[in-house]
């Protein structure tokens, strides 16, 4: 069992907030300078956008580096209350997958 209290989140990522007042994370689809200068020219977008809703944006707002994650799950809660039951659970199953996603560290 991981210690929420124990893990301080920050982003890998940038961010933009949408019409709809919802994070919308950039993930750069190119790493390597030679992708970067051979292939990025050649698409649309440099950035995969992954649209989130209500609670992951609130989640995502609150990742800043300093908080640690039973923080942010308390505050969630406050906010939210019963709608993100059980929300310890729920924060830390998003915090893990934004990890696997390499859209945060900690």
């Amino acid at each position: 069992m991981i210690n929420m209290y124990g893990i301080v989140p920050r982003p890998c990522v940038l961010s933009e907030t949408d019409s709809d007042g919802k994070i919308v994370l950039l993930k750069p689809k190119f790493k390597s300078a030679f992708t970067l200068k051979f292939l990025a020219p050649l698409s649309r977008h440099k950035d995969y956008k992954i649209h989130l809703d209500e609670v992951g944006s609130a989640i995502w707002k609150r990742i800043d580096g300093k908080m640690n994650t039973g923080k942010i799950a308390e505050e969630i809660s406050r906010e939210f209350g019963d709608n993100v039951d059980p929300v310890f659970e729920r924060v830390g199953t998003f915090i893990q997958q934004l990890k696997y996603a390499k859209l945060i560290e900690y």
